[in-house]
């Protein structure tokens, strides 16, 4: 598996969205489940710039594959 729950992430590729179009490659997520059956894939939580909101963010769940996203390296042991 490349990732696994919890791990932030960034989309390599813009990606269809649920709520929107496209969401764009270098939007940042969480991995919120992952997937082994039928093939690997991962529920992701992303937070997508938005300045007309009021968090400044819209959300979205999407499903990626792992050529779609990298993990983002973290600074604990």
């Amino acid at each position: 598996m490349k990732a696994r729950e919890w791990d932030s992430v960034v989309l390599t590729v813009d990606v269809p969205g649920a709520f929107r179009d496209n969401i764009p490659k270098g939007t940042t997520g969480v991995v919120i489940e992952a997937y082994e059956q039928p093939t690997e894939g991962y529920a992701v939580d992303v937070s997508i710039p938005d300045e007309s909101s009021l968090s400044g963010f819209q959300y979205d769940n999407v499903i990626l594959y792992p050529d779609q996203f990298d993990v983002v390296p973290t600074d604990s042991p």
